[in-house]
Order: C-alpha cells, then sequence, then structure tokens
C-alpha cells in the first residue's frame, strides 16, 4: 500500500509541476496570438487550475498524510519535510484560489474587452505567482527527496 501511495504522491506532483510549467512557457505565446486567444488561453488556465491543480494537490495532500501514517513510525508530522510540504500544499492551495483563478478570470475579461494594458499587468502578477509557486514545489521536492530533517 505504502508503494501505491508514493506512487500517487509522485504523479499529483508532476501534474502540478507540468500544468505550471505549460502555463508559464505557453503564455507568451497565446497572449501574442490576439486577443481572443490569449482570452481563451486564459479561461484554459482557470479550467486547469480546477481539473489539473486541485485534484494533484488533493492527491499530494492526502498521500503525503497516508505515506506519513504507513511509515510504520520511520516518520513523524513534525519530521521538518512533512512540515514543509503541509506548508507548501497549503501555500499553493492559498495562491491558487486568491491570486491564479481569479486573476485569470480578470485576465480572460480584460482581453475580451480589448484591454491589453490591464490585461498584461495582471498577467505579470499571475505569472510571478506562478514561478513562486513552481520553486517552491521544485523546492519541496528537494526537500521530500533528500527527506531534510529526518
Amino acid at each position: 500500500m505504502f508503494e501505491v501511495l508514493l506512487f500517487v504522491h509522485i504523479l499529483g506532483v508532476a501534474a502540478w509541476f507540468g500544468a505550471n510549467l505549460v502555463r508559464a512557457f505557453a503564455q507568451p505565446h497565446m497572449s501574442r496570438a490576439g486577443d481572443a486567444t490569449a482570452a481563451s488561453w486564459h479561461r484554459a488556465t482557470v479550467s486547469m487550475g480546477r481539473v489539473i491543480h486541485t485534484p494533484a494537490a488533493i492527491a499530494v495532500f492526502v498521500t503525503g498524510f497516508g505515506l506519513v501514517g504507513l511509515s510504520d513510525g520511520a516518520y513523524e508530522m513534525t519530521a521538518p519535510f512533512v512540515v514543509v510540504g503541509i506548508i507548501v500544499v497549503v501555500l499553493g492551495a492559498v495562491l491558487a484560489m486568491s491570486v491564479l483563478g481569479p486573476n485569470g478570470k480578470r485576465i480572460a475579461s480584460a482581453y475580451d474587452a480589448g484591454d491589453r494594458d490591464v490585461a498584461q499587468a495582471v498577467v505579470r502578477r499571475s505569472n510571478l505567482v506562478g514561478w513562486v509557486d513552481t520553486v517552491l514545489l521544485a523546492f519541496t521536492t528537494l526537500v521530500m527527496v533528500l527527506r531534510w530533517g529526518a
């Protein structure tokens, strides 16, 4: 059972990380393709949050607890790498719900209205938050692989 949970845990991180990278690297190209394409792209990123990021974060969170529970006392919830993982999953969820999702909707609306200046200003803020999330996820993955503090 431990191996199944670990497999799902790793798949969740991969999906989260992959979706972040797709969003980051596709966005500039999609925005240059015209307002209608840019608006559609940003609506798609909001959808990605619901169908990729959210299930991935939930899978990572739940399987992480399961992995600690099945570790036969080898790991505790207070282990530094576990605490970092919990903090980053919660922080990622907060950023997605409070910044990335709402900003994706604002950006799409601005492109629909032909207001590229507003769209680009919000895109810059969202890109920064997206990269912070991606760097935190990469750092957390390293911390998990090293089992930091265990």
